[in-house]
């Protein structure tokens, strides 16, 4: 009797435990919030931002959302998550970098370029550069060594900051079949040598170079924004590739 009492408690324990990570996790998300709504959020003190505009709301998918916004010369973006019932912003930029997002790290078709680009820069084109270092390790412990090509991508994308100052482009195809392939021999890798794997940082760095519409190189201007996130987000600010860097 008992026994039958304690299985028919664990099924309906399973079955509440089954329906609670349902309900957090798998739900369908609610309406986005309203304006008024995220320019709270994005004016919390801690930004300071005051009299700020949203510019547009950009749906990547169901569950996560780009947001650029404005505020006098500071041109920002944000990135919002449906997660555990909630909108939450979980990426935010004023840095005036472009900035890739990665919705799942494990999937490259999920990476999004997103900018938000101060028009004074007067920009015509952004050439951006996905760069895998050249490297070479050797382990004592398993007495292997690895030589890490040099890889250099490349992608333009016109601009006209005139019609709007920000985008958002999902990495091109070229750039998906290298990080699928580099995803798959990484995972692969032998994890005999734990503490070097484990430690061994991504040799994979992305960057960018704007240029004016007299095709020359645009002077950097950028005020002194800031980047952060929370929780569960995945991305990063593309760095400023100088032409003497190139291959």
């Amino acid at each position: 009797m008992m026994k039958k009492v304690w299985i028919s408690l664990s099924g309906i324990i399973a079955m509440i435990i089954v329906a609670s990570v349902y309900y957090n996790y798998f739900s369908n998300p609610s309406e986005f919030l309203s304006e008024d709504e995220r320019i709270d959020i994005i004016n919390e003190p801690q930004y300071g931002f005051d009299s700020l505009e949203i510019l547009d709301t950009i749906y990547l998918d169901d569950t996560h959302v780009f947001v650029p916004f404005a505020q006098d010369q500071i041109y920002g973006t944000s990135f919002w998550i449906w997660e555990k019932r909630n909108w939450e912003m979980k990426g935010f930029n004023t840095m005036l970098d472009p900035y890739l997002w990665q919705l799942d790290p494990n999937d490259p078709n999920t990476f999004y370029i997103t900018w938000n680009l101060d028009p004074v820069n007067d920009l015509s084109q952004i050439d951006l550069y996905l760069m895998n270092r050249r490297g070479f390790r050797s382990s004592d412990f398993n007495q292997t060594n690895t030589y890490t090509p040099g890889v250099q991508l490349q992608h333009q994308i016109e601009t006209n900051l005139d019609e709007a100052s920000y985008g958002v482009e999902r990495l091109p195809k070229e750039w998906i079949t290298f990080l699928e392939t580099y995803l798959e021999v990484e995972g692969a890798k032998s994890t005999d040598d734990f503490f070097l794997n484990h430690f061994h940082r991504s040799s994979l760095s992305y960057g960018w170079i704007p240029y004016s519409e007299d095709g020359k190189i645009s002077e950097r201007v950028s005020p002194n924004g800031s980047t952060s996130s929370y929780g569960s987000f995945y991305g990063e600010t593309l760095f400023w590739v100088r032409e003497d860097e190139l291959e």
